[in-house]
């Protein structure tokens, strides 16, 4: 019996060899491919696991963001208002001085500045601290990555303090430049003058324009008017000068100046939008119309609306309630008001402290909340973390 078995393995003994060979191969390619599908497996698992952290820091830095945005949105707004002061042109003009007409060009510059610079700054704001929060987000999360702590509190402090130069000498060159275009767009204006919706949107539209030819633009020199020109002695750290030229470039690119201009127009629309509300009810129940004055009946809302005394009306504001009568309303494009009565209405627009609980919000509510939630501006913050969390 051993014989016939020993003779039947010498006969088949190649085929047990190949059989063998094969399959230990098999054996041998299963478990090497089981080994390559554990580590693509643990391989993806780190990738989620990585891009779930890094979404999630991302998040995080744009809730900081917004909330340094919302935290300085007030100080910008009141500089503006100091910078633009008017309240002492109001207080001389209800004295019923002699030089009333000087008083009210004063004024028509000082209220038409002051809401072309709230649009301008609000925009410059928001873009550079997008810009900023993601550039030091990113940095953090590679410090996260590697275990390391190149970015320090100190940096941090010192880094994210750049942005107070806009709050004191930047916003002065700000409303500078924008008082010296509203004069001259403004000037050619005079105050016997009536203007339709049409003529008040191409008195800002003019002033853009005059601002964006200008070689001191806040689109194209956005970092000239945000950050002091060189590094704060204080701060010889050779990675925060990096960073810091690194904010400069961002902010001095193409993409980040097309993105303000783009802001500043959607902003001036906003204005706009709000000016266009007392082209139906200017003048303390009624309307003027190119034929002169005309009754109104659209009912009165909780906001006030500019009284037939426009220096008393120079503070408050009007909106715009659903007719409860038959009789249509007018058209818009053909409503004229004087520029007397126009004036307290835009200086009144240009006064809204900045506060996220009134209802309706004010303007510079509405264009710092328009800004934050744009979705170009999140997609510059998001290409922004991108780029330096790599």
């Amino acid at each position: 019996m051993f014989s016939a078995m020993k003779n039947f393995v010498n006969r088949h003994r190649r085929k047990f060899l190949i059989g063998g060979f094969v399959v230990a191969g098999g054996m041998l390619t299963l478990r090497y491919a089981q080994r390559k599908l554990i580590e693509y497996q643990e391989s993806k698992a780190r990738e989620f696991f990585e891009r779930t952290r890094r979404t999630q820091h991302f998040e995080s830095t744009e809730r900081t963001c917004n909330q340094a945005i919302m935290g300085l949105a007030p100080n910008l707004i009141e500089q503006i208002l100091k910078n633009l002061d008017a309240d002492h042109i109001v207080a001389e003009l209800r004295n019923k001085p002699d030089e009333k007409i000087v008083l009210w060009n004063k004024l028509k510059v000082l209220a038409i500045g002051r809401l072309c610079a709230l649009v301008y700054a609000c925009s410059m704001l928001v873009i550079t601290l997008r810009v900023q929060f993601n550039i030091l987000g990113g940095y953090l999360y590679k410090d996260a990555i590697n275990s390391d702590e190149q970015v320090t509190s100190e940096l941090q402090h010192n880094y994210v303090a750049l942005i107070q130069h806009f709050l004191s000498d930047g916003c002065d060159a700000l409303c500078q430049l924008v008082e010296q275009k509203v004069e001259q767009i403004v000037n050619s204006y005079d105050l016997s003058r009536k203007l339709t919706l049409n003529e008040t949107e191409q008195i800002f539209c003019s002033i853009q324009m005059a601002i964006n030819s200008d070689a001191s633009d806040p689109s194209t020199h956005l970092a000239s008017y945000v950050y002091p020109s060189d590094v704060p002695a204080s701060t010889s750290d050779a990675l925060f000068e990096k960073m810091y030229n690194e904010t400069i470039d961002m902010l001095e690119s193409s993409d980040v100046s097309m993105l303000n201009a783009n802001n500043v127009s959607r902003g001036f629309s906003i204005v706009m939008d709000n000016i266009a509300d007392f082209y139906f009810k200017p003048v303390n129940g009624t309307i003027v119309t190119e034929n002169g004055i005309k009754p109104n009946h659209i009912t009165n809302t909780s906001t006030a609306a500019a009284t037939t005394s426009a220096i008393e009306s120079t503070d408050e504001c009007a909106t715009i309630t659903e007719a409860s009568t038959s009789e249509p309303l007018p058209n818009i494009n053909t409503v004229s008001i004087p520029i007397p009565k126009l004036i307290p209405v835009i200086n009144g627009l240009a006064k809204q402290r900045f506060n996220t609980t009134n209802q309706p919000p004010g303007l510079s509510t509405s264009l710092v909340t328009l800004y934050l939630i744009s979705e170009k501006v999140k997609i510059l913050g998001a290409n922004t973390y991108e780029v330096f969390c790599q």
